[in-house]
Formats: C-alpha cells, sequence, structure tokens
C-alpha cells in the first residue's frame, strides 16, 4: 500500500564483494578492475546519454577504488576519476564487510581512514557506512564510526542467518554518548527501507556475491518495480550519503540500543592459528610504529603494509566449499588422506595459503626498511619451539604447592592445569580442582550438534537450500557418531628457579582415540613462568603433532577463577569494555574476539587475563553449534577457543601445524 508521506526513494546500486569466495582473491579483485568498473561507468554514460529518468550509480567500499587508482594506467586512473567527479562511482566509509571485532582499533580507524583519502582528493563528505553478510558487529564501532563522522551505518543480513533482535531503525549509542544510526535489513543483503513518518526512503539494489553492475534491463525493471509501488514518490539513483543527508531532515523518532551485538560468524576466524597469530603480533607492532611516530618515515608502505593487515579480517578466508569441493563422503582419517591428493582438494586448500599471504606480503611492503626487519624478527619469535630443559629438574612430588614471591601455586597431577593459586599479598585463593587455569579441552562433534544448530540459527521458515551446506557438515553422520571431549595427561613436571624468578615446564599427552580417530594433537607444552620482581603470570601453551581432520574440532584452553560476582567480567572488544551479560537477544552471546582480553573485578580481588595469540572467548562454558540466548554461566570462567573448524562454507577446513598461545 502506497506510503502518503513517501516523497522520494533513493536507490543504491551495490554488489557484495567477497575478496576470494567465487573465485581466488588476486582474480576477483581483476575482475572488479578489468571488468566491472569499466561496466559500471559505461552503463552510467549510457543511461545519461539515453535521456530517460534512470540513472546508474555504482557505490562501493573504498578500498576496492582506493586500490583501482593506486595500480590503474593513466588512461583508466583518468576515466575512474572521472566517473568520480561526475557523480557516477561512489564509495562508502568502510573498506569493505569485516569481522571487526578481530581488529585493534587503530587498524579499524586505518580502514576509515581510506574513505577519509577519497574525500580530500576528490571534494567529498562521506557519512554513511554499509556492512554485509555478517549479521553483526560489536558495539566497539560505534565510537569508531561516530569519530570518523560516519553517521549512518547499513547491516545487511546473509539470507539464512540469524539476526539479532534489533528495529529495522535505531540508534545505536555507546555509554561515552557516542552514536550512529543503524539500518538493518534481515534475511537479505538490502531492499526496501521505509521508516514510518519519513518522506524518503532507501532502496538497495544489490547483486550478489561478485555479480557485478547490474544490467541495463535489470536497472530499467527497478525502477517500474519502485514506481509502480510507489507511484507519487520521486525515484532516484543515489549514494548512501545523500539518502542520509534526506533522511536527516525529517525528524526522527528512533529506538535506542545500548547492548552488544556482536559476530555471530566470528569462530570463523579460529580456523587458522598460525594466520591470527601473526596478525595480532604484527598489529601491535603496527600501532607502535604508529604511536612513535617512525612510519611517518615511509607513508606510502606503512600505508600498503596497513591495507595488506587489513585484509585479515576481511569477512572471506578462501573458496567456497560447496562449489569448489562439494565433497561430502571423505571425512573418515584414512579416506580424507587419500582424498587430499586429488585437485579439488588441493585448489580449496590453496586458497586458504592465498589469504594467509596477506601476512608475507606486509612485510614484504615495507621493503628493505628497519621496520621489515623488526617485523620478521616479532614474527620469528612467536613461532612454536620445544623448550630448552637446560637448569630445570624434575618434578617427583607433582601434588605438591610450590612459593614463588608472589603466589604459591599447585598443578592438577592428573591433567597439568593450575588448581591452587593464592595471591600471598591478599591471602586469596583464585584456583581449585573446579576452578582451573590453563585447563586443556579438545572436544568433537557429531550430526547431532549440527541438527541443533541449523534449527536454532536458521532464520526464514524456509531457509535456501545451500544453507546446510554452508553452515554443516553434510555426510559426516557415518563416520561422527556423538559428541565427544578429551582432556590430557601429564607426562613430566620440570621445575627451575633463576634470578628471574620461577619457571614450571609441564609436558601432556592426549588419550590416542583423540588423535587416531580425530585430530587432536599428540603432544602439549605448557610454560608457567612467575617473575621474580612483577606480580604476573606467564603462560605460554603449545601443541605438537597435530593431523588435519575434516570431521569438525575445537580445541580450548579455560581459565575459570573462583569468582562471587557474575556481573564482575569484562571483555575488550575493539578498545571498549564489553559484559558478556549485556549482549542483544540473537546476537552472539556465546563467543567474542577479544583485543588486549578480559578482566574480573569483585569484592574479592581482580584479575586480567591477557591474550596475545588466541582472540576467540567464550564467556561461562565452551559453547559451538549451540545458538541459545541462555545467559552464560560466568562463574565458570572464560574459555579460549584455540582452534575450530566447524564452518562449512569459505573458511580453512582443517588445520595441521604446531601452534603457539600465549597468556
Amino acid at each position: 500500500m502506497p506510503n502518503e508521506h513517501l516523497k522520494k526513494i533513493h536507490i543504491v546500486f551495490k554488489t557484495h564483494l567477497d575478496v576470494g569466495y567465487t573465485d581466488f582473491a588476486k582474480n576477483v579483485k581483476a575482475k572488479y578492475f578489468s571488468s566491472f568498473f569499466p561496466k559500471a561507468i559505461e552503463i552510467a554514460e549510457t543511461l545519461k546519454n539515453a535521456g530517460g529518468d534512470e540513472r546508474f550509480i555504482w557505490t562501493t567500499g573504498s578500498w576496492l577504488i582506493y586500490e583501482y587508482l593506486k595500480q590503474a594506467k593513466p588512461v583508466n586512473r583518468k576515466r575512474m576519476e572521472g566517473a568520480i567527479m561526475a557523480g557516477d562511482i561512489k564509495w562508502h566509509g568502510l573498506p569493505f564487510t569485516t569481522h571487526s571485532e578481530l581488529m585493534d582499533v587503530s587498524l579499524f580507524k586505518f580502514g576509515l581512514s581510506l574513505s577519509k583519502e577519497l574525500d580530500e582528493r576528490f571534494g567529498k563528505k562521506t557519512i554513511a557506512a554499509k556492512m554485509t553478510d555478517i549479521p553483526g558487529h560489536t558495539r566497539g564501532i560505534v565510537k569508531l564510526l561516530d569519530e570518523a563522522g560516519i553517521k549512518l551505518l547499513h547491516i545487511g543480513v546473509n539470507p539464512a542467518s540469524m539476526p539479532p533482535d534489533v528495529p529495522e531503525a535505531f540508534v545505536w549509542k555507546n555509554p561515552d554518548d557516542s552514536e550512529i544510526i543503524v539500518l538493518y535489513y534481515k534475511g537479505e543483503y538490502g531492499g526496501l527501507t521505509v521508516l514510518p513518518g519519513a518522506s524518503v526512503a532507501l532502496y538497495f539494489a544489490q547483486t550478489h556475491d561478485n555479480l557485478g553492475p547490474h544490467s541495463l534491463d535489470q536497472i530499467k525493471e527497478i525502477y517500474n518495480e519502485i514506481q509502480g509501488r510507489y507511484p507519487d514518490a520521486k525515484i532516484i539513483a543515489s549514494t548512501m550519503d545523500d539518502f542520509a543527508r534526506d533522511l536527516f531532515k525529517n525528524k526522527l523518532e528512533l529506538p535506542v540500543i545500548t547492548e552488544e551485538i556482536g559476530d555471530t560468524w566470528i569462530h570463523g576466524v579460529g580456523t587458522d592459528p598460525t594466520k591470527v597469530r601473526r596478525f595480532r603480533e604484527l598489529y601491535r607492532l603496527r600501532r607502535q610504529w604508529e604511536e612513535s611516530s617512525v612510519a611517518k618515515a615511509i607513508p606510502e608502505r606503512f600505508s600498503k603494509f596497513s591495507r595488506y593487515l587489513l585484509m585479515i579480517p576481511e569477512h572471506t578466508w578462501g573458496l567456497d566449499e560447496k562449489t569448489y569441493l562439494a565433497d561430502y563422503k571423505n571425512y573418515s582419517v584414512n579416506d580424507f588422506v587419500k582424498a587430499r591428493d586429488k585437485e579439488k582438494f588441493k585448489k580449496f586448500e590453496s586458497s586458504w595459503k592465498e589469504q594467509r599471504n596477506y601476512i608475507d606480503k606486509a612485510i614484504k611492503s615495507l621493503g628493505t626498511t628497519s621496520l621489515s626487519k623488526q617485523a620478521k624478527k616479532r614474527i620469528e619469535e612467536i613461532e612454536p619451539y620445544i623448550p630448552d630443559k637446560k637448569g630445570f629438574k624434575r618434578v617427583d612430588d607433582k601434588d605438591g604447592l610450590f612459593d614463588t614471591t608472589h603466589f604459591i601455586v599447585g598443578f592438577d597431577p592428573v591433567n597439568g592445569a593450575i588448581i591452587y593459586l593464592k595471591d600471598k599479598e591478599t591471602n586469596r585463593n583464585w584456583a581449585n580442582k573446579k576452578n582451573k587455569f590453563a585447563f586443556f579441552t579438545y572436544e568433537t562433534f557429531s550430526q547431532k550438534e549440527y541438527d541443533r544448530f541449523l534449527k536454532q540459527y536458521q532464520y526464514p521458515e524456509k531457509a535456501p537450500e545451500w544453507y546446510p551446506k554452508d553452515f554443516s557438515k553434510p555426510g559426516i553422520k557415518k563416520v561422527s557418531k556423538s559428541y565427544r571431549k578429551w582432556h590430557p595427561d601429564l607426562i613430566e613436571m620440570y621445575f627451575c628457579k633463576d634470578d628471574s624468578g620461577v619457571h614450571f615446564l609441564i609436558e601432556l599427552k592426549t588419550p590416542e582415540e583423540s588423535f587416531k580417530y580425530y585430530g587432536c594433537p599428540r603432544k602439549l607444552i605448557i610454560e608457567v613462568d612467575f617473575p621474580l620482581n612483577e606480580k604476573y603470570i606467564l603462560i605460554n601453551f603449545q601443541w605438537f603433532d597435530k593431523s588435519a581432520c575434516r570431521l569438525p574440532e575445537a580445541i580450548w584452553l579455560s581459565f575459570s577463577p573462583r569468582t562471587k560476582n557474575r556481573e564482575g567480567w569484562m571483555m575488550d572488544k575493539l578498545g571498549e569494555l564489553i559484559s558478556p551479560l549485556e549482549v542483544i537477544r540473537n546476537g552472539n552471546c556465546k563467543l567474542h574476539a577479544v583485543g588486549k582480553g578480559v578482566e574480573y573485578h569483585g569484592e574479592e580481588g581482580g584479575l586480567i587475563i591477557e591474550t596475545f595469540d588466541a582472540p576467540l572467548v567464550a564467556p561461562g562454558e565452551m559453547s559451538l553449534l549451540n545458538f541459545n540466548n541462555r545467559q552464560p554461566p560466568m562463574k565458570r570462567g572464560m574459555h579460549f577457543n584455540l582452534y575450530n573448524n566447524i564452518w562449512g562454507t569459505n573458511f580453512p577446513m582443517w588445520f595441521e601445524e604446531d601452534a603457539r598461545f600465549r597468556f
């Protein structure tokens, strides 16, 4: 039914960018540059010359346009610059769709700076941005978008994914009063958004994954369809910025949301521990360079380095499994080993290597500068290694308590976890046999867990046919018959006391069944250091001899201190301290990506758990493949997910490297 208040409808034409997924990332990028951009410019000019009412303006994230202008030949660059000045090509405020909470504040700001640079170059002012596909993001982005002058954010949700329980339009507000208006489109990347009482509406005409700009016929069909539905409204090709400016002329009375939303796809970043470990080390190093101003000496190289790092949180991590692999039989260890020699398996796996290679490209972009040497050194220093036992003595009484400068500590003689941790200053014991620190768990999943998850997470009543292929692992029923969970056995424990403090080295082995039929690492080593003059504990956890496994698996290290205040936990997400208990309904209350780590404060005291290499943390309990809105049981602590492969789409599906995680 026509809306009598509606005077104008802004059509924004866009394509959803996956830097990968439909093809290798390098080919996707080349297609936009050699085909899609020229086609979009040609269509815009053709419609102008036709003299009719239809126009075409193509919107993309800032990264595509920025990169195009960097690499284009002079004649092509000039043509693009002309199209931008003519208003035929436009960027929005974000580089592309990201797992935003995987970044630190500095890198997220860098992503926003690309549109700022383009604005300054072409005399524009960008005030709107778009995220597509991923159902939600952390509240930590609100302040950063607000500070960058972004006033409107449109989020279009993957057609099969459960969206958060938020209104179609709302003000997302931070505790510091920073805010942004958010338009949510559920069940699709975009469509028609008509706000009550507003005189303008937004129609997102968005082609799907890397399909490129609309054809002339499609554009005319879109105009005709909208005009038919709203005969009294003016229909114009537009930009998100122009729509936002028109919208803000209306007196808007929008609901205010202050809760965290989170990213219900964030488990995907746990599929490549090596890539993420190196990424986090480099973004910390990048931040140091930025804060010390050394990066200003090489602005072009530093920008290129930063743009490669930005590709890690981009939401595409490989080829689409259902298109390029489509193998739903070879799950068992023996079958998988044989199948892996097939060309389609090799091709599929190579797409993950292409994505990981952004790390190497980032370092290479620094050339022969001292920064390049620093980056290489930092990466070398965080690689897994077998510790030297020189100076250590074997501990025979594994049940004993050990005295250090600030703590008295005891270990579980069965699994090596910390089960006694008394602060000598406060006399507070943070651990016991129920509340362990650095407790290892390996788990595998069956069809039963996926059936539950698919039912919980499905958004429309009739999900797309590709839904189970993307979000589960069809065919595992015959091989993985039930959920399983294993803990390690302590083999040996060593002790050393020197001028720097007290040090423990614990060797663990895992049950044979867990690595014979699945992919559990065979050998685990935990180093626990108590510095002499500083009141903190260093934990270095490593695994070795992990086999590749196609069956769904997850690896955890849990920290479950004895606490009294369930509301005392906070998580660092993009520079904001966010409670795990303030997640909105159908957001992600089960798993988060954190920056510095998590902290607890209560009447009995407090503690901070910093995580250097593992961003994923599950509050209260390990919880994958169980999408519900139950509040996490926070007295059970925090559980760091070191690895999982539960996705079924374009994330790495197996991992077989040694790994290291520092806390």
